[in-house]
């Protein structure tokens, strides 16, 4: 075969050639300049950084006729008969295929001939990690009292499956991923070497699909090369390697940012027609997401990457909110999960095209930007509230243009009626700036529970904090730890399916506070407090207690982020030296007020008896 790859003519000859190893290369140079050459060394890494480029060079270094030197030579005949394998002291092994005790045992016997060329035997034990376990056991003697003449070099590029006695009888050296940068210089070098005419954004691209690799972005550059002789641009390298072209992209995420579904599908199918895979297209979008999002978070990327220069690109940033950008991400991720499982991946593809375009999505989009705006504008008032303050509509409400009197001058009394001609935002700005003669700060609106109660509504007769505060304010340590050490077996003396299932789904739960007649138990969602919560559900629950710890016992379910908001409230007051401490009521989007709801077993019987009604009329007659 006449023709040689790339990877294999730019291999590096010498320490100074290798490319971003330095701290390993420069170890190695010290240790063969002082002579302080060890008998075994483990080398991992991943896959094409040069584990055993550099494997051969030292073994070249060593048997250099100008040794001790820290560089091979490369013109002896040491070194020119190791560069092109005549000189048979110097063996690579493949432990993938010679993996077999019997293998290694005809090793270990040749391993005592001296060598025949040069000073050192040097075995280069490539994916070492493949030996077998009894392979490792007859390797371990020889590779701890090896003779004076032989030199082990073990590369893998999974360490943890190496044995820790084979370890620990091994320097270890772990090559790390190449950087894009060091990548990058050299293929610009080996493009000039080989007159080959490629642009910058090319090789950026070819640099992220190497992932670290150095070798895999040589052979990259060597196919494209094949692929297009002439040039080479962006698009013959996503052509090579079946991923889609920027252009396509872009338009592809522009159907979604849209709510186009119908554009999305449609160029879906037009790139599957191309043979593009419906996974690389997944993770092509994954990538490009993740990409705005951090720009849009930190104004600028990764300087080898290939969208920096892209003015879609900047605007998708400016127009998605973080929130959207994190739900395409997770519907995305969520996907290509599910793609590993099926053999519908278009179909999971084209399902997230329309889950990531759905109104209901924008709605839920448009609830969290309302909400963000609530509380800066809840912060803005507390921040400001020995000012009389004029809050700033967003963008969304007015133009620019229409509000230029921020903040207006401190207030000291406000005693004018308001005028007919007032808005009803400037009127509800004088009932905020009102001062109360007997206090030197202005009274402070109840606008930040309005808010809450507004979205969450009342639930206090279901989640009455009185119960929470008697419970805090009495707490019972040594109770608390008792309950919870004892928190199993709620349903011993059940005998019904449905009030089993309450009882082990109250077992989930962990007791927080004890007052013992009273405690507050938390769980990982408002749905499970809700359910627990319906007044038939805690009559079973309050009698599996009884059953329990033999004393009557009232409880209150809590999502575990909603008594952490709690006892922070309850702290502060705590540490001001407050008594009988009084909390803000309970509000959290998901809990319900659930004191009149039936539980599910009486639905379903009186849904039973009202069918059959409707169907026998008056022929029905309830039995007790």
């Amino acid at each position: 075969m006449s023709y040689k790859a790339l990877y294999r003519i730019y291999r590096p000859a010498s320490f100074d050639e290798v490319a971003g190893q330095k701290h390993i290369t420069q170890t190695l140079k010290n240790a063969l300049k002082n002579d302080r050459v060890a008998h075994a060394y483990l080398f991992s890494g991943p896959r094409g950084t040069g584990k055993t480029s550099i494997a051969k060079i030292f073994a070249k270094a060593v048997n250099c006729e100008k040794s001790p030197i820290e560089n091979p030579c490369n013109v002896c005949e040491n070194c020119l008969g190791i560069s092109d394998n005549s000189i048979s002291d110097v063996i690579e092994i493949d432990a993938a295929s010679n993996n077999g005790v019997d293998e290694i045992r005809e090793l270990r016997d040749k391993v005592k001939y001296l060598p025949g060329y040069v000073k050192y035997k040097v075995y280069i034990i490539d994916e070492v990690h493949m030996l077998s376990t009894g392979a490792f056991n007859a390797l371990l003697k020889t590779l701890e009292e090896p003779p004076q003449h032989v030199i082990f070099i073990l590369c893998t590029t999974e360490p943890q499956k190496i044995p820790a006695t084979i370890h620990s009888r091994c320097q270890r050296f772990d090559f790390k991923s190449i950087s894009n940068a060091d990548i990058i210089d050299k293929l610009f070098e080996i493009a000039e070497e080989e007159n080959i005419e490629i642009t910058e954004e090319a090789v950026k691209q070819m640099a992220n699909y190497a992932e670290g690799g150095l070798r895999d972005a040589i052979s990259l550059l060597d196919q494209v090369y094949a692929y297009s002789p002439k040039s080479i641009d962006v698009d013959d390298v996503n052509e090579i390697c079946g991923t889609v072209s920027v252009v396509k992209l872009i338009e592809m995420v522009d159907s979604i940012v849209k709510k186009e579904p119908a554009r999305a599908i449609k160029l879906l199918g037009d790139l599957i027609s191309e043979g593009k895979e419906i996974k690389k297209i997944t993770l092509d979008l994954i990538d490009f997401f993740k990409n705005v999002l951090v720009y849009k978070n930190l104004n600028k990327l990764n300087e080898f990457s290939i969208y920096d220069s892209l003015d879609e690109f900047k605007s998708f940033a400016k127009e998605l909110s973080s929130h959207r950008l994190f739900m395409i991400l997770d519907v995305l991720n969520q996907t290509l999960n599910e793609m590993n499982w099926s053999g519908q991946a278009k179909t999971y593809l084209e399902l997230a095209f329309l889950k990531m375009t759905d109104q209901e999505t924008s709605d839920s989009e448009a609830m969290f930007e309302k909400i963000d705006e609530l509380k800066n504008r809840i912060a803005y008032l507390e921040n400001n509230r020995n000012e009389s303050v004029k809050f700033i509509p967003s963008s969304n409400e007015v133009k620019a243009d229409e509000y230029k009197k921020e903040i207006i001058k401190p207030a000291v009394k406000v005693k004018e009626d308001v005028q007919e001609d007032q808005t009803i935002e400037e009127k509800e700005e004088k009932e905020i700036t009102k001062v109360d003669p007997k206090k030197d700060e202005f009274e402070k609106p109840s606008t930040k529970e309005k808010i809450k109660e507004d979205m969450c509504g009342d639930i206090s007769n279901t989640y009455d904090i009185a119960f929470v505060e008697e419970i805090l304010n009495n707490g019972d340590v040594k109770d608390r730890m008792y309950l919870n050490d004892e928190w199993q077996g709620f349903e011993r003396g059940l005998v019904d399916k449905d009030e089993k299932y309450l009882a082990s789904l109250f077992e989930t739960g962990k007791v927080v506070a004890s007052k013992k007649n009273k405690i507050i138990v938390t769980f990982s969602s408002a749905t499970i407090c809700n359910k627990l919560m319906v007044p038939d559900n805690k009559d079973v629950i309050k009698r599996s207690l009884y059953n329990k710890f033999n004393r009557d016992m009232d409880y209150m379910a809590l999502p575990t982020n909603v008594f952490e908001d709690i006892t922070n409230e309850f702290k502060e007051h705590y540490l001001k030296g407050e008594k009988d401490i009084k909390l803000s009521r309970i509000y959290c989007e998901g809990l319900k007020d659930v004191s009149n709801m039936k539980s599910g077993t009486e639905e379903r019987e009186a849904k039973i008896v009202s069918d059959a009604k409707n169907i026998f009329g008056d022929l029905v007659r309830i039995k007790e």
